[in-house]
């Protein structure tokens, strides 16, 4: 897969680039299958960080392809921790996962919500706040100061990376620490 002229983070700032992607890993060369134009969109890497979960990286050569595509203007920044990303649902336009895509075009591909029904049940935060409940078919339900149903939706489970569908309309995303879920500003403990 090859998207042309996307904007990345480089060492020296931003660039306008090609970017390659083979085998479920950016490549340097090589561009069989689907062309992707990314003029005017921005891509970054989502990097794992031992500790802080998944992080917003650079790209480069040789890395898995797990890659966000939005538009330039709301590209996050290098060492954003992924857990702070919240991204309206119709500027997701690619995101993907060991070089497959799992959302286009804001829409979710077909993919197993939570394989083997891993980390479901309720996620409470340190201060009791927030109650995160991770339904065995895909689904969350927040109760948020004892809110019921502040927010809800879809939910994806790809290794330690969590993707989040709200139902009204966006996009974010949480890392499994150890035992703990990072998401927005929250850290959440299974209850």
């Amino acid at each position: 897969m090859l998207f042309e002229n996307v904007q990345v983070h480089g060492p020296s700032g931003s660039t306008i680039t090609d970017v390659r992607v083979a085998d479920g890993r950016v490549v340097r060369a090589g561009s069989d299958g689907e062309v992707v134009d990314g003029t005017g969109l921005g891509m970054i890497a989502v990097v794992a960080d031992p500790d802080r979960g998944h992080v917003v990286g650079r790209i480069e050569a040789g890395m898995p392809a797990d890659l966000l595509l939005v538009p330039q203007r709301i590209m996050p920044r290098p060492g954003t921790p992924w857990w702070r990303v919240v991204i309206g649902r119709r500027d997701v336009r690619g995101l993907l996962t060991r070089g497959r895509f799992v959302v286009r075009d804001g829409d979710p591909v077909a993919r197993p919500a939570n394989p083997a029904g891993a980390r479901t049940g309720t996620w409470i935060d340190r201060a009791d706040w927030l109650h995160q409940e991770l339904l065995a078919e895909g689904r969350y339900d927040e109760t948020r100061g004892g809110r019921r149903h502040a927010y809800t939706g879809r939910y994806w489970l790809d290794g330690d990376r969590i993707d989040y569908l709200d139902d009204s309309g966006f996009y974010a995303f949480g890392s499994f620490i150890g035992d703990e879920l990072y998401h927005a500003e929250f850290v959440m403990r299974h209850g």
